[in-house]
């Protein structure tokens, strides 16, 4: 097997175990559509004026971050699945290279964290959020990517760190929800106090959520090269 098929192979191994996961299939719907459908509308009333926009296509790029920012890190677990399931040992002794294996599993688990990101960006649409430009959007699917990539890659290494699935679950729990949180995805950055926008600054999130924004609604916060460099 070249390396080119086996990264293929484990790629598309990753899609199709998430598609046969229907409860997972579910959640990537109902989960956007709780923080989309009652976040944006209930608190739209009492933010939409202060922030000069539709609250909800504020909230929404932040919920597209949060989607793949949350679907990608704990696509980490699954290389600790394989390992006690007794495939990585398998897949180990054949004539792949362990890096070919490594990114077959990265860009396996960015491309579900994508895929859920586009889900967002539909359920958006239909709940009446517009978005500034096709070309705008064309570019947020390609920074979505990168995105992906990243934060898949964060995860992998984590759970390379720690080599048990309770100990990646407790770290995931108490990694990505305060990223979200101190991002900028759910209210803008200049409204914090001036030691909480140090931290969100340092939060490599917090450029992936403008960058985002800026794309689909023109709402930029930081420089759009910056958030790009970053």
């Amino acid at each position: 097997m070249s390396e080119i098929n086996a990264f293929k192979t484990i790629w598309t191994r990753e899609l199709l175990k998430w598609s046969r996961k229907r409860t997972e299939l579910v959640s990537t719907v109902l989960q956007p559509i709780i923080w989309l459908a009652i976040f944006g509308f209930g608190m739209q009333g009492s933010i939409s004026g202060t922030l000069g926009i539709d609250y909800l296509a504020f909230l929404a790029p932040g919920v597209v971050c949060q989607t793949i920012m949350f679907s990608a890190f704990a696509g980490g677990v699954s290389i600790l699945m394989d390992k006690e399931f007794g495939f990585l040992k398998e897949i180990l002794v054949s004539p792949v290279k362990r890096m070919t294996i490594l990114l077959g599993k990265i860009f396996g688990g960015a491309s579900i964290a994508y895929l859920q990101g586009i889900i967002v960006i539909v359920l958006a649409l239909l709940l009446g959020v517009q978005f500034s430009s096709l070309l705008g959007v064309l570019m947020a699917l390609g920074i979505m990517f990168l995105l992906a990539l990243a934060f898949m890659g964060f995860g992998m290494a984590v759970a390379l760190r720690v080599k048990e699935i309770e100990s990646f679950q407790k770290l995931n729990r108490f990694t990505v929800m305060p990223m979200w949180f101190l991002s900028g995805a759910l209210y803008p950055i200049e409204r914090s106090p001036s030691w909480l926008q140090t931290i969100v600054y340092f939060n490599p999130l917090t450029y992936g959520v403008d960058a985002i924004r800026t794309a689909l609604i023109s709402v930029e916060r930081i420089m759009f090269g910056v958030d790009i460099m970053i």
